[in-house]
């Protein structure tokens, strides 16, 4: 994989912002946003209701970074909107592309053979709970090589405010280091479920196949800077 200098990045991104295409762009990034925040904020206080009820609490604290190291995969329309955050935070994505070399050494292949397993299962239209169970097992593995997400730093997220949904959608009620894959004991898990109204109109706010199209997040974030989402929608209408 040949390294691409800053200086082309810097061309990418002026071209992403350039004409039509460009205000498209950026008024998706700042609906998507918007509504990713609105839906994460009613699942949450939904979630916080529910554990009041059964008397649990969410036990998750700033500095642990146990979830991330897991597998996570995002839709196009999500990548497009961190690369937007990140393009008005230079130093961020400075420092995703410094870390990204490192994680490429150890997290790409086995991505690469997720998203290839992923995207070859949806072609072939199979059942959404049978492309769960086939690629979890590399996911499993993924975890258990302990790669940290190139955008940790220091046991804090670099884009917090626009993590994925698989992120943010993960709340433990058990103490913080049941957490730990290595762990004895089991961690109890809850997962946010965005509301359907909310998630209606996240669908509705661009092209079924920019949602469709998934890759690892690294790996996703990595293309959209290095080549564009303009080039990357153009392939996907061909296909």
């Amino acid at each position: 994989m040949a390294k691409t200098s800053y200086r082309q990045i810097e061309k990418i991104e002026t071209k992403e912002k350039s004409g039509y295409y460009g205000t498209w762009r950026r008024d998706l990034c700042r609906n998507y946003r918007e509504l990713l925040a609105q839906a994460r904020s009613n699942s949450y206080n939904s979630l916080v209701k529910t554990l009041a009820s059964k008397d649990e609490r969410i036990t998750c604290r700033n500095g642990c970074t146990y979830c991330c190291s897991h597998y996570v995969a995002v839709p196009l329309t999500h990548g497009m909107a961190i690369v937007d955050y990140l393009y008005d935070r230079k130093e961020l994505l400075k420092q995703f592309l410094s870390n990204y070399e490192k994680w490429r050494h150890k997290g790409y292949d086995i991505s690469n053979v997720i998203d290839s397993t992923r995207s070859q299962a949806f072609s072939a239209s199979m059942p959404i709970n049978d492309i769960i169970a086939l690629t979890r097992p590399p996911s499993m593995r993924y975890l258990q090589m302990g790669i940290p997400c190139p955008f940790l730093v220091n046991d804090a997220c670099l884009i917090y405010a626009v993590r994925p949904l698989p992120c943010s959608g993960q709340y433990s009620v058990t103490p913080p280091d049941w957490c730990n894959p290595e762990a004895g004991e089991k961690a109890v898990i809850y997962q946010l479920v965005l509301d359907d109204e909310d998630l209606l109109k996240i669908l509705q706010l661009t092209a079924p196949e920019l949602m469709l199209y998934e890759l690892t997040l690294p790996i996703m974030i990595y293309k959209l800077i290095t080549e564009g989402a303009a080039s990357i929608i153009s392939s996907l209408k061909k296909l």
